[in-house]
């Protein structure tokens, strides 16, 4: 269930829309407003990502590729292509977890984190109110394209750290690094962003394949 619990949390910062920086290196209030400002009319969204998975104690990486969609209020679908497809979808009320290899859907009532990261999502024009914002000490070569971000969530949660990336002036995701409690990461990278593409609440809705086995419940 990890990977699910890694898309709600990278899914609070795709939402968001080109808003015009006035200097070459704003401050941190201004890249806050500019998110704030970008997020209030986007209601959905379509992208292609590759997902890197960190272990911290095995030390593999796992590379993946896949496509997203978006729609407020709280509506997600994950798709992971090839050999070991997957999907996360949820309609705001209903979570279904698929994998394709186990030939297996969890079907949830209870979103639990889900909820609270998707309304945040409904909310990030508020960023502020939930994160405090910091610029990330990096090597200044890892910012020649983007602003690279820490943020610190001012309530308790399941991750120790996330990292964004944001376009430079336009201030749009480019990349959501998520790290957890025993040091594991999920990097998520965005590419081929669409927003506010027409999307039929039916696609939110998962259609079991013939011959998986449905557990309920969980």
């Amino acid at each position: 269930m990890r990977f699910v619990h890694a898309f709600l949390l990278a899914s609070l910062f795709i939402f968001a829309r080109p808003v015009h920086a006035t200097e070459e290196q704003p401050s941190i209030d201004e890249i806050v407003h500019g998110v704030e400002s970008a997020y209030q009319n986007v209601h959905s969204m379509r992208a292609d990502f590759v997902q890197i998975t960190r272990s911290a104690a095995l030390g593999e990486e796992t590379k993946e590729r896949g496509k997203v969609h978006f729609k407020k209020p709280k509506m997600m679908r994950w798709e992971f292509g090839g050999t070991q497809a997957k999907a996360f979808v949820t309609d705001g009320k209903k979570m279904w977890v698929y994998t394709a290899a186990d030939k297996q859907v969890i079907i949830s009532e209870e979103l639990g984190q889900g909820a609270g990261m998707s309304q945040l999502l409904d909310d990030m024009n508020n960023l502020s109110t939930y994160f405090d914002v910091s610029y990330a000490s990096e090597p200044m070569d890892s910012q020649k394209k983007g602003y690279v971000l820490d943020l610190k969530p001012k309530e308790q949660t399941s991750f120790k750290a996330l990292r964004v990336t944001v376009a430079k002036k336009k201030y749009t995701l480019e990349r959501v690094v998520v790290v957890d409690a025993f040091d594991n990461e999920v990097d998520l990278s965005f590419s081929q962003v669409r927003l506010n593409p027409e999307l039929a609440d039916s696609m939110f809705v998962f259609e079991v394949p013939a011959g998986v086995n449905v557990i309920e419940g969980l």
